[in-house]
């Protein structure tokens, strides 16, 4: 450039290479003539002129096939125990997402609290969850393959796309879980803290490791996710510790608090009792009532109620569906006359009890102790011989249709009952008597068996109770009342009544049901643990 420099600038250009040759390795090699015609570059003291420049022969750092070495990254001694560390977070995190999947996957087979319900109405979140997780573990994969074996220095690109495609993702998913679930899935919290915790220790690696390289926006983002993530994940610590989570989750507003149960709980209206009974596809089960403590067993000091040979129910008990614990005698088949006793299994409410024992095998004729259910009553009462005794047949009214009404749970003498039976009325207004049995025949023997459940559409009613869409299918026997294969919502909904009111149902030949109400028998509530719940 100063070579070819005009006339004028001549004196400048002397004393541009008088700079340059201060500064510069100069070669005593005279300048190439190829300046403009008639400049005079001779100096005036006849000498050479010296070059004031170097001429560059080396290939550019751009150019291809430059082979000039850069500096070297410089490395700590915790280099590779960060990197450990890292990574060994990145396996927890990932693991943690895969335990939170089972761990919140299993409702199909566990629909028996307001959590399991919650998370079965969210149906995208498992495969999501689950699909982020193996994005992670394919993440682990590549490092192995790629940076351990092939030696490629992708190490931070692969961990980098890890935190976005898997574990914030992973985080986002198991939050969810924690929200719904508060303090009763301690797995899928676990696995937020552990996302939460390498979000953490990844932006301040990245912050601090490679602060020289990253400029002022990603250093204010990286700043900015560490501490998001920090004051996060002590925000939720603390929370869970004072188990205070319904702060953000307002679990209260549902009014539907968790239960730790096991099984679901079922309350029997009719008999005011609840019950415990798994989903369960292949086996029913079987009720066990609790024996009533009356006037005469309380005067016992709890002790079975003593029965004659010719006792009747009624006599004794009354119009009751209550279990009750009597003591029959030695020798009833003795002063047993023949006739009497009604029913076959089932037994109308004038026949005598202990007699009825023996002839259902709930007890020998050496007497002994036993407990027996009061019920609805049939509109048959069939005749069979078992155990030396023959009964008699009896039909109360010819009648299929009849109607239950709510009946009064106090009786004349002053006593409430514990059960309150409905009444029962023909459609020429014959009340149909109620009758009783020992629980001990399969086509009489009382049981709930929850079959399968299933969601349903939105509606109005399941708006502020979700858990109601929820319905299961339900058959029953109950003191008499057949349900087979009927559809009940979880929870109680407002357009169901407390009782009977005004039912229309049948008889058949096992007792009574009632197609398309259910609900008068039986209701699966998970929302009134003080009432009635399953633990383990």
């Amino acid at each position: 450039i100063l070579a070819q420099a005009s006339p004028a600038q001549v004196w400048g250009r002397d004393a541009m290479a008088l700079v340059l040759a201060s500064v510069v390795p100069v070669k005593d090699e005279p300048l190439p003539a190829n300046g403009p015609a008639g400049v005079d570059d001779t100096p005036s003291d006849g000498s050479k002129r010296k070059q004031a420049w170097d001429e560059r022969h080396d290939a550019l750092d751009c150019e291809a096939g430059s082979d000039k070495e850069h500096p070297a990254m410089p490395h700590y001694w915790y280099d590779r125990p960060l990197t450990v560390l890292m990574l060994a977070l990145a396996v927890m995190d990932n693991a943690m997402a895969y335990a939170t999947f089972f761990a919140s996957n299993g409702v199909r087979d566990h629909m028996y609290t307001i959590v399991d319900a919650q998370l079965v109405l969210l149906p995208w979140l498992g495969p999501a969850l689950i699909s982020f997780a193996c994005l992670g573990t394919t993440s682990f994969v590549a490092l192995v393959v790629l940076v351990e074996c092939c030696k490629m220095p992708y190490y931070h690109e692969i961990m980098n796309l890890r935190i976005y495609f898997s574990a914030i993702p992973c985080g986002c998913c198991c939050g969810i879980v924690v929200y719904f679930s508060e303090q009763s899935k301690p797995i899928a919290f676990a696995a937020l803290m552990f996302s939460t915790l390498f979000a953490f220790a990844w932006c301040v690696h990245m912050r601090l490791r490679w602060s020289y390289q990253l400029n002022t926006c990603s250093r204010i983002v990286l700043d900015l996710s560490w501490f998001v993530a920090f004051g996060m994940g002590v925000f939720l610590a603390v929370l869970f510790c004072l188990d205070r989570m319904d702060i953000i989750t307002k679990s209260s507003n549902l009014k539907c608090p968790y239960a730790s149960n096991e099984q679901m709980p079922i309350n029997l209206p009719m008999l005011g009792t609840w019950y415990c009974s798994p989903f369960d596809t292949s086996t029913p089960t079987i009720l066990s009532r609790t024996p009533v403590v009356d006037a005469g067993t309380a005067a016992l000091g709890g002790a079975p109620r003593q029965l004659l040979c010719s006792d009747t129910f009624v006599d004794i008990f009354g119009v009751s569906i209550e279990p009750h614990t009597i003591q029959c005698p030695v020798g009833c088949l003795l002063q047993y006359s023949g006739s009497g006793l009604v029913g076959c299994g089932v037994y109308s409410l004038d026949s005598p009890v202990c007699i009825a024992a023996i002839h259902a095998g709930a007890l020998a004729d050496e007497g002994g102790t036993v407990v027996v259910y009061g019920r609805l009553g049939l509109g048959h009462f069939q005749q069979c011989s078992r155990n030396s005794i023959q009964s008699e047949e009896r039909r109360v009214t010819a009648f299929d249709s009849v109607r239950l009404t709510d009946a009064d749970p106090v009786l004349p003498d002053g006593r409430r009952l514990a059960a309150v039976p409905p009444i029962v009325l023909s459609p020429d207004g014959i009340r149909v008597p109620q009758a009783f049995h020992f629980n001990n025949f399969p086509d009489s023997q009382e049981f709930v068996w929850l079959k399968s459940w299933e969601v349903l559409e939105r509606d109005s009613m399941s708006s502020t109770r979700p858990w109601t869409r929820i319905e299961a299918t339900v058959s029953a026997r109950i003191a008499g009342l057949e349900i087979t294969d009927e559809k009940i919502r979880l929870g109680r909904p407002d357009d169901q009544p407390t009782l009977f009111g005004e039912s229309y149902c049948k008889l058949v030949d096992s007792g009574i049901t009632c197609p398309g109400a259910a609900w008068i028998a039986v209701r699966l509530d998970f929302c009134l643990p003080d009432e009635g719940s399953c633990p383990s």
